[in-house]
């Protein structure tokens, strides 16, 4: 199994995995070679039926790695590509949070399967704070799973998340306290390869992702980042 001090994944049985972002000195900031790593690392687990995303450390991710000189529209492909493979991924995705889900990292959680929380969880959309639209197909996801005027609300103002509220409006599946969290992701993920279909399983998450159209979303977000990176004495050309 993966294992580069950035990702590290674990085989739990011989049906579920777990893929834990291993930064925790930075808050699993999301720097270039975890985007990449984070990818190659799904793809390496497409064996089983299920895939458990964790964390070591105080939370989830801090989002983008400010502390990275990055260029804007490689980071947003690598982004993509964490979608794209969650995507891929022919079994379930389930994300285990914690801590603080922010930026490009809360984005990312958008196209898991399901989510499970702490209750010290604090979501946050940055974006229009650090003067970037929303990507890794949020505009499609955030709307399908909370609702249209949630997600514009939650992006124009930034503001912070709780647990409490992401389990209210539908954001999460389910919110448990910290030290029971992993003993209840995984008592999901037991019942899912134990009393379910794994064909059916597949099939039903192709018929979701085939329901909508991620690539034209993905492909008119980079439009979206490229205007944000323009030069604004040039003018936009919408």
């Amino acid at each position: 199994m993966v294992d580069d001090r950035l990702v590290t994944t674990t085989e739990l049985t011989d049906s579920v995995a777990r893929l834990t972002l291993d930064r925790p000195e930075k808050l699993n900031a999301m720097n270039k070679a975890l985007l990449r790593a984070v990818p190659e690392a799904i793809r390496d687990c497409s064996e089983y039926d299920v895939l458990i995303v964790d964390a070591n450390g105080d939370s989830f991710t801090a989002g983008a790695d400010l502390d990275e000189a990055q260029e804007e529209s490689e980071e947003a492909g690598l982004y993509q590509e964490m979608t794209r493979a969650t995507r891929e991924f022919e079994g379930l995705v389930i994300g285990q949070l914690h801590g603080y889900v922010i930026g490009g990292g809360f984005e990312w959680t958008l196209s898991f399967d399901l989510r499970y929380a702490a209750d010290d969880t604090v979501f946050k959309m940055t974006e229009s704070e650090v003067g970037l639209p929303i990507s890794n197909a949020s505009t499609m996801y955030l709307p399908l799973l909370i609702g249209g005027a949630r997600a514009r609300e939650l992006v124009y103002t930034c503001r912070d998340l709780p647990a409490a509220e992401a389990e209210e409006i539908g954001l999460v599946n389910g919110v448990f306290p910290r030290e029971r969290l992993t003993e209840e992701v995984r008592a999901v993920a037991d019942d899912v390869v134990e009393n379910k279909s794994s064909l059916a399983l597949r099939l039903n998450k192709k018929g979701f992702n085939n329901a909508f159209p991620v690539e034209d979303v993905l492909e008119f977000e980079t439009v979206l980042g490229d205007l944000a990176n323009a030069d604004p004495s040039e003018g936009i050309d919408w």
